[in-house]
């Protein structure tokens, strides 16, 4: 009922594949009373007497799970529980039960799993650069975008949080915090519903070349390179193919979604000299307020998008790095 899972080599499929598994985030008091395994890293764990109360992390969710001694659960099964290290990935199987009190430190606050087998499916081997908890705090303050930026003063941080050098330092691991993983599910929302809305307008996604003989549009340096001998460049912007697609080609809508690189020494923290871009181009046929309609609806449609579907990842966004809300 407990232990290290043997390693997963695709030999053997189970008739419910995948769906044997719940997610986290699925858990609810109308499912009380019935079996579940879940499986997610273990945030943290702790004994209290003869029982032990884990905390099961996917993505953004979490779940407690408990297990007491007794003649079902031996001891040996809690001191397992609790020497296991966090971060680890573990498979928690029991049953759902609803709590006297929610749970505070859960998003499942309704919600408990009562475990009956308890297996880690791959161990954390290395000690953790830093504690998952610290990575969660909440800002102090809020940085700075200008001046020169001190390696040595972000290598650490006060009351106990991480400094952004560690933190880059560790990426795979930083990214797990819900405030990483809800910025990256809002920036997949923002280029879905930028495609939706143009793709509902009779837009045409394309794909432009990002390896150039030369500089598409003047006003910003460029990354150079060597093409097998030639001179070359990183694309600073798909402006001179979009047109040539809608303007030229008779494509008339077009947009593209797609890295933008630019050579310039800024003198912020927040350089510009890569990053996604989300571009568009469009035939005129008698005004130039077409335009300004289409980018008017446009961002409506994704501000009201967000607020619809990423009101989850926004208020986790907002826990460990405060802002105002859009109005």
């Amino acid at each position: 009922v407990f232990g290290d899972a043997p390693m997963i080599q695709s030999a053997t499929k189970s008739e419910e594949g995948v769906n044997r598994w719940t997610r986290i985030e699925a858990l609810s008091k109308e499912m009380e009373g019935k079996k579940v395994l879940v499986r997610g890293f273990l945030h943290t764990a702790r004994g209290v007497g003869k029982g032990a109360f884990v905390l099961i992390r996917s993505s953004l969710y979490t779940v407690q799970c408990v297990a007491f001694e007794s003649k079902d659960i031996p001891s040996a099964m809690i001191k397992y529980m609790n020497g296991v290290p966090v971060e680890s990935i573990v498979d928690v199987y029991g049953t759902l039960t609803v709590p006297a009190n929610p749970v505070e430190g859960a998003t499942q606050s309704q919600v408990e799993v009562q475990v009956e087998k308890f297996h880690c499916v791959h161990k954390a081997t290395a000690a953790m650069p830093f504690q998952m908890e610290d990575a969660c705090r909440p800002d102090l303050v809020k940085e700075t975008d200008v001046g020169a930026y001190d390696h040595e003063a972000n290598a650490s941080a006060e009351g106990g949080r991480v400094g952004q050098e560690t933190r880059l330092d560790h990426r795979w691991i930083d990214l797990r915090t819900p405030a990483n993983q809800s910025i990256f599910r809002v920036q997949s929302m923002v280029c879905t519903l930028f495609r939706e809305y143009l793709l509902s307008q009779n837009f045409m996604e394309i794909h432009t070349p990002k390896l150039l003989s030369g500089a598409s549009e003047g006003g910003a340096d460029v990354f150079t390179l060597d093409y097998f001998g030639k001179p070359a460049c990183l694309s600073m912007s798909p402006q001179l193919h979009k047109q040539m697609a809608a303007a030229c080609g008779g494509f008339e809508r077009v947009f593209e979604i797609g890295p933008v690189f630019r050579a310039e020494n800024s003198n912020t923290r927040r350089h510009l000299c890569e990053f996604t871009g989300l571009d568009l181009e469009m035939a005129i046929v008698e005004h130039y307020d077409e335009v300004l309609d289409v980018l008017g609806d446009l961002f409506v449609y994704i501000f009201d998008g967000l607020t619809e579907k990423c009101g989850q990842e926004i208020q986790r966004v907002k826990e460990q790095h405060g802002f105002e809300d859009l109005k």
